[in-house]
């Protein structure tokens, strides 16, 4: 049975070792923008360390999870936001054994759930243009795009979904 939890720090190999599958994989389908320094190691175990690692697990297996973040990139300012209070998920990561089965959907309907129940108004997130599968996803369950800008040498766009 599936179950969403709070990733552990002892967890952090396991889950590096997902996102680097991940990233490979992304880069031979085009639908990741991940390179071999993003997301590092360090990033990582600073989200499990603060708390703010979402997994989703099933029979012990972890099959994706999310850094949930209290705010936004400061870059991304120029952007349309709603003035409301939000939450900003990042590197979202799928197993590559995994993708296409639809847990990127229920990791996000998740997060919506959560921030609903923590009195937040919005999600607010980037995603590269370049990745196709993102764009699609986020689109698909209702977030609105409040634009595009360029952060590390690469073009996202922002997106946003009211959750009130």
């Amino acid at each position: 049975m599936e179950q969403f939890r709070l990733g552990r720090p002892e967890e952090a190999d396991g889950i590096f070792a997902m996102y680097r599958a991940a990233a490979v994989r992304g880069r031979k389908n085009g639908s990741s923008a991940w390179d071999d320094d993003y997301p590092d190691l360090r990033t990582l175990q600073e989200d499990l360390a603060q708390g703010r690692l979402l997994v989703l697990e099933e029979g012990g297996a972890i099959l994706a999870c999310v850094s949930l973040l209290e705010s936004e990139e400061p870059e991304t300012e120029g952007l349309s936001w709603t003035p409301a209070r939000a939450c900003f998920p990042a590197r979202l990561c799928v197993d590559p054994d995994r993708q296409g089965e639809g847990l990127g959907e229920r990791v996000m309907r998740h997060l919506a759930d959560h921030a609903r129940a923590e009195g937040l108004g919005s999600i607010r997130l980037l995603a590269a243009v370049a990745n196709p599968a993102a764009n699609r996803l986020y689109e698909r369950l209702g977030y609105r795009r409040t634009g595009l800008i360029t952060l590390y040498g690469l073009e996202f766009s922002g997106y946003e979904r009211l959750v009130r």
